[in-house]
């Protein structure tokens, strides 16, 4: 490639994404601003409605990151490394598939009160939940999978796995492996994973609104509800409850650290000394259940649903945003891999260690500034922060897995390095794209926030339709936007699926 044109692909490649990462400006002045008052503070903090909602916030979180960690350490010491880990790892896709607001009014239709359990069993009424324990439950069910599909990444490592199979013809216990050997592996790359999800449970508005708590809410939910009225003095506490929730993600994010820092002292040297210790039917019950929710969440919803009462504007807008999200970060990604920086550049994952109402608030303040609310590409262009980061986070460890010696072998034959990129690399990720895609296309569909703001709520979609009717009305029609939510990323998958065997088949030669 010509150097004047490459210099000019660099350029437009860097505005691209100082375009898609700009609201993180707004966002962060956003927050900055009503934090120097202290008359805002003072009503924050006089609001009766903040405490019961901090503590709603930290009950559900801390059972959904906890609960999480434990289940999937428990899938570890039960089944790793082996045939059922393989297992394991294969059906993690569709479960990941399944968007949470499916997954949670699969939940509500269950376990809620007038729900299918309730109506079987009128003596199992529930009791109010004003802490968010469900809420926590149900989130710690599907990050499990979203956490083991990262240690299912972090543990392919073949050295590791032979040295935890010496270690287990030793006599140790898999406790003691666990103990000393894979978690100070892994301790790294799961914090950061962890950090993820405490970001995302301490944000989520969507799910805390279909499962409550109602009256107050969670955190985030009041702050959503603040930063919605009209009142300049309502959205000084929205933004300062936002500012809250990055402040309780900072102090998580240093107890976890503090926490880490104190339990590496207590690993002992080893002496010999081998402990009996067994999880298997622990980890692999639970191992067992974790797929069996994604079928039973589709079971639920494809029985309460009328098909008849689909609302197809919904289902066009939502397989719109999701198509064209997807296929515009895959073009972006690619470009970025290509000739965006190789180091320095950590700040692209932002969007998913950091709350995300602040970063919506920040959208939409570019948005209204721009006069650009209310526009289908606004939201897909809102939607381009969360779906980028997740995509990238595919597509960069196959990037890197690409042999330099091809790349060599191309660049004395006299290849130019777009010709290298289209004829050597881009075959070579072209089954990682089609995962990536189809991840880019489940986070679009799970978008609610970005979607109801940035639309002005003038394009509906099957997410921001499932949690308005999660709050009242025809439980059939609610079971079937959920359906309809949870089908549109599972036929994706199965079509990436289905593609990349079929160019694995026709690369048979090549491996």
């Amino acid at each position: 490639m010509a150097t004047p044109l490459r210099y000019t692909l660099i350029l437009l490649l860097w505005a691209i994404m100082a375009g898609v990462y700009l609201p993180l400006a707004p966002a962060a002045f956003s927050l900055i601003t009503p934090a120097l008052s202290t008359r805002h503070w003072l009503a924050l903090f006089s609001d009766p409605q903040l405490p019961q909602a901090l503590l709603a916030t930290l009950v559900s979180v801390s059972l959904a990151a906890g609960g999480a960690l434990i289940v999937a350490l428990l899938a570890i010491l039960a089944l790793w490394p082996g045939a059922g880990w393989a297992r394991l790892c294969t059906r993690l896709p569709w479960l990941l598939a399944i968007p949470h607001v499916a997954f949670a009014t699969s939940v509500l239709l269950v376990f809620a009160e007038g729900g299918m359990l309730w109506q079987w069993f009128p003596f199992l009424s529930p009791q109010p939940d004003r802490y968010g324990i469900g809420l926590g439950v149900t989130l710690a069910v599907k990050e499990s999978a979203f956490l083991l599909w990262i240690l299912s990444a972090l543990l392919s490592e073949k050295q590791l796995s032979q040295q935890v199979i010496v270690l287990d013809s030793l006599g140790y216990s898999r406790l003691q492996c666990l103990n000393w050997l894979v978690l100070p592996s892994l301790a790294p790359a799961l914090g950061k994973a962890m950090l993820a999800i405490v970001a995302w449970s301490l944000s989520v508005v969507d799910v805390a609104i279909v499962l409550g708590p109602g009256n107050p809410p969670t955190l985030a939910v009041l702050s959503w509800q603040w930063l919605s009225q009209g009142d300049a003095e309502q959205q000084a506490k929205g933004a300062l409850a936002s500012l809250l929730l990055v402040l309780l993600l900072l102090i998580i994010a240093l107890l976890g650290y503090l926490l880490w820092r104190a339990w590496r002292r207590t690993i002992p040297a080893v002496n010999g000394e081998r402990l009996r210790f067994s999880s298997c039917t622990i980890g692999r019950s639970l191992v067992q259940l974790l797929p069996f929710s994604g079928v039973v969440c589709g079971l639920v919803l494809a029985l309460i649903a009328s098909y008849s009462s689909l609302n197809s504007e919904a289902l066009r807008n939502s397989l719109q945003l999701g198509l064209l999200s997807s296929v515009l970060a895959l073009l972006i990604l690619f470009a970025w891999l290509e000739w965006g920086p190789q180091t320095g550049h950590r700040w692209v994952w932002l969007p998913l260690i950091l709350p995300a109402l602040p970063l919506v608030t920040g959208q939409y303040l570019l948005a209204l500034y721009a006069g650009q609310d209310g526009l289908m590409r606004t939201i897909v262009w809102g939607h381009l922060l969360w779906v980028m980061p997740w995509m990238l986070f595919v597509l960069k460890p196959a990037w890197q897995r690409i042999d330099p010696r091809l790349i060599l072998i191309a660049q004395t034959l006299g290849w130019t390095r777009g010709r290298i990129f289209w004829q050597v690399k881009c075959p070579q990720l072209a089954r990682p794209a089609l995962v990536a895609f189809a991840v880019g296309f489940s986070v679009s569909i799970a978008q609610y926030m970005p979607t109801l703001w940035l639309g002005a709520g003038r394009y509906p979609t099957l997410t921001t339709e499932a949690v308005a009717l999660s709050s009242g009305g025809s439980t059939a029609i609610l079971a079937t936007q959920a359906l309809w939510q949870l089908l549109l990323p599972l036929i994706i998958f199965a079509l990436a699926a289905f593609l990349a065997a079929w160019i694995g088949r026709f690369r048979q030669g090549l491996r």
